[in-house]
């Protein structure tokens, strides 16, 4: 039950970071199509902390998530600079969320 809570804080914490670096990236100012590319991207990884899936499931929505951001960054008319920072929160989760799971 702790564990569970303690991914749940986590995936609130990454969503609001995400949402936060989102913002601070002028996201909004590169048109829809790169929100639509930026904002599955940053919410996959905390889904995936909130779902119970296996590990190799949690590694691939990071992969995809890294994916649509890199995607997002060189389609976009202007910088993005700093995108990617919500990826460490990101990494660190399915990583302490695997070691957790594997020690039970």
């Amino acid at each position: 039950m702790m564990e569970i809570r303690k991914a749940g804080e986590l995936a609130i914490l990454m969503f609001a970071l995400g949402d936060l670096q989102a913002l601070d990236s002028n996201v909004l100012e590169a048109g829809l199509s790169i929100v639509l590319l930026v904002s599955p991207a940053m919410d996959l990884p905390p889904v995936a902390l909130l779902v119970s899936i296996p590990g190799r499931y949690m590694i691939g929505a990071f992969a995809f998530s890294l994916v649509l951001l890199v995607a997002a960054r060189l389609l976009s008319p202007i910088p993005l600079p700093g995108l990617f920072l919500i990826l460490i929160p990101a990494a660190m989760g399915l990583i302490f969320t695997g070691l957790i799971k594997q020690e039970r």
